[in-house]
Parts: C-alpha cells; sequence; structure tokens
C-alpha cells in the first residue's frame, strides 16, 4: 500500500515547500518552548504530532515525508552517528550517504533549525532520533555548503 499524509496541515506544508526549504523532524525530546535551553525561534511553524511516548516514530515520519514530498537531502547533529546508529543508518539508507550532512550540534544544527519552515514533532524518544530534510527539485542537488554558508551570518 502507497502510504500518504493523512495530517491535513503537514500535508499542506510538504504540497507547498520549495527547493532549498527545510523540514525539521524533531524527536519528542526536543526543546521547543520559550523556556528550552535554545528556544524554537517564533518564526518557524510548530506541528505536534506526538501521540503517545515512541509514536509517531521519527522513521515513520521521515521515511513517509522523503517517500511522497520532494527531499533531495537531510543535515543531521553531528552525535547522531555515534549516539544513535540506527536512525543514522536509516536516513543515510532512505537518501543515500553522500546526501546526509553532519554539523555540530551546538550551536549549528540549531540555528539551521530556526531556518526551517517548520518543526514536526514526533513521538520518538530516542537520542537524537531527529533530523533536518531539504527540499529538492528536478535540477542539480542543492549544495550543502551553499546552504551552511548562512550560518556564518548567525554566528557573528
Amino acid at each position: 500500500m502507497r502510504r500518504r499524509i493523512l495530517n491535513e496541515r503537514l500535508a499542506a506544508i510538504v504540497a507547498s515547500i520549495r527547493h532549498g526549504e527545510m523540514l525539521f523532524v524533531a524527536d519528542a525530546g526536543s526543546g521547543t518552548c520559550a523556556q528550552a535551553l535554545w528556544p524554537l525561534s517564533s518564526e518557524v511553524e510548530y506541528l505536534d504530532l506526538e501521540a503517545v511516548s515512541g509514536s509517531p516514530s521519527f522513521q515513520d515520519i521521515a521515511g513517509t515525508l522523503v517517500e511522497v514530498g520532494d527531499f533531495e537531502a537531510a543535515i543531521v547533529s553531528d552525535l547522531t552517528r555515534n549516539q544513535n546508529p540506527k536512525d543514522f543508518s536509516f536516513i543515510t539508507g532512505l537518501l543515500g550517504e553522500k546526501n546526509v550532512t553532519e554539523v555540530t550540534y551546538i550551536p549549528d544544527f540549531y540555528q539551521l533549525r530556526d531556518r526551517c519552515r517548520a518543526v514536526v514533532q514526533t513521538g520518538d524518544c530516542g537520542a537524537h532520533a531527529q533530523a533536518i530534510l531539504v527540499a529538492g527539485y528536478c535540477t542539480d542537488p542543492i549544495p550543502m555548503d551553499w546552504l551552511r554558508h548562512g550560518l556564518k551570518g548567525l554566528n557573528s
């Protein structure tokens, strides 16, 4: 059976996301409130899909988004490979290792999160069960160095 997005708002976000825009798939522990250690920018839409602990999982949401959307790459934190090898392997298997970029967890990963079109919070309780999906198009892939250059302006 072909999967599709049932959540109306998530379907609308995926249908309208454009080349180079990003979507953050967050685990249940991703702090997004104003009191979090790194609060989510108020300019980023927040969509909570959590139902119960562990559901939906990071793999459920990321896999479906890649299957039905136009996502060509992912960005993960430099801690994901060692602290969550299962999901790191999943995302590299889904998009290909050359299409997964690792960035420093703090501050780069959070700064990129704050440039995303939306944050989709899952119920996944795994450490670093999260990734930023980068929307693609039928043209050449987006150079990750180009995307990351925007961080330099944020760091100064």
